[in-house]
């Protein structure tokens, strides 16, 4: 009937059906409400409350699965958060069972939409910091309700949680090829990585200059910057990882600075891997621009609103692009920007733009960050802007 005579589901309204349709299998449910915001409400016999449940972070994780892989994984969330004890009411309870986590922005940005302060800071670029409740087959995150209830800070909480995951070791695997691997295999390989002074400790003790690759939650590896064929394998192995993992996370290298801090890796333009990490960035933009786009788009939909997110496209290069619409749009941050005048198309760098643009276009207050425009430039500007382009 819908199909016939409705309008066509969303893959978010799909996904809440198979979501309720696995629940409506257990055993002892007599309720589940939809909810705004991508949420549903579980009750169940002989319980005065019900369960709140975000959607949209497991959505993200799982939509790029086959329709097999996908079941699975909502019957095992569900399992798993259905045979659980509840979430720690205090510190003390709390504190023991706390882990540290490294997230892609847009993966905090959707729990944000569904209406729940999580818990986080920001990180590297595109990368945030946030904080998880451990529990045997599962892992909840926490947010900022449960630090002010706790009566903590975030640096304390990060600061037990980082504490507790340092308790539990660290095993290393080495490749043939010289890559070293966290082998852990406790879902917390990536999280080391955040840890203060873990990766530049790491690097005293086994006597090399670390650069390591979290292309995935569950993957660390790391390299020596000084083995060229190491690296260069690791960077190609990350961006496979990265393109293929449903939990992915980030293809750029990082590297311990002067101080023990973790920042991404730039070596100059000289450097042999230099165009594979350029590549590594442009990746990472792309599928965080790509997740926001989605998220922004179903947003002004559900509100009326007209404005344009503009797409990030990647070109071989690797260069970034975007195109500056006649209408009122978001625009990503590009190497360079299309401007489509009747004339014939042409191109400028972002930084060309920059300096020639004035009150055309203004600073939006978006993460992953992008620029709204304002009104098309006049035949005056435009001209200008030709002209630096070269074309």
């Amino acid at each position: 009937m819908r199909k016939v005579f409705g309008r066509s589901r969303t893959p978010e309204e799909r996904f809440t059906d198979e979501f309720v349709s696995t629940i409506n299998r257990l055993p002892g449910i007599t309720r589940i409400t939809r909810t705004e915001h991508f949420g549903i409400e579980v009750r169940r016999v002989g319980e005065t409350g019900s369960h709140s449940i975000f959607l949209g972070n497991l959505f993200a994780e799982v939509k790029h699965l086959d329709n097999a892989e996908r079941t699975a994984a909502v019957r095992q969330f569900v399992t798993a958060m259905f045979t659980q004890p509840d979430e720690p009411e205090d510190w003390e309870e709390a504190a023991p069972r706390l882990r540290p986590v490294l997230r892609t922005s847009s993966y905090a940005q959707a729990g944000q939409v569904g209406g729940i302060a999580v818990a986080s800071r920001p990180s590297m670029r595109h990368l945030v910091e946030m904080l998880v409740i451990d529990h045997e087959h599962r892992m909840s995150l926490v947010n900022a309700d449960s630090l002010e209830q706790w009566g903590v800070t975030f640096d304390e909480a990060n600061e037990r949680a980082a504490h507790n995951l340092m308790a539990e070791g660290t095993h290393l695997a080495r490749l043939d090829n010289g890559v070293l691997a966290v082998a852990s295999e406790d879902t917390y390989e990536s999280s080391r990585l955040i840890v203060p002074g873990w990766l530049a400790g790491l690097g005293e003790e086994l006597g090399l200059d670390p650069v390591a690759v979290v292309p995935a939650r569950d993957t660390m590896l790391i390299a020596d910057a000084g083995d060229v064929p190491a690296l260069t394998w690791m960077l190609d192995e990350a961006l496979r990882v990265f393109n293929d993992h449903p939990r992915w996370l980030s293809p750029v290298p990082y590297h311990p600075d002067e101080d023990g801090i973790v920042v991404p890796w730039r070596p100059g333009e000289s450097h042999p891997s230099h165009a594979k990490i350029r590549l590594a960035d442009r990746s990472l933009e792309t599928f965080e621009y790509r997740e926001q786009k989605d998220r922004m788009e179903k947003l002004f939909q559900q509100a009326g609103e007209t404005l344009q997110v503009g797409e990030y496209v990647l070109e071989p290069g690797p260069r970034s692009v975007t195109t500056w619409p006649r209408g009122d749009a978001l625009l990503p941050y590009t190497d360079e920007i299309i401007f489509p005048v009747e004339t014939g198309p042409f191109r400028v760098t972002w930084a060309c733009a920059e300096r020639i643009l004035g009150t055309e276009w203004e600073e939006a207050p978006t993460t992953p960050p992008r620029r709204r425009t304002l009104r098309w430039p006049d035949n005056e500007t435009l001209a200008r802007l030709r002209q630096s382009s070269g074309v």
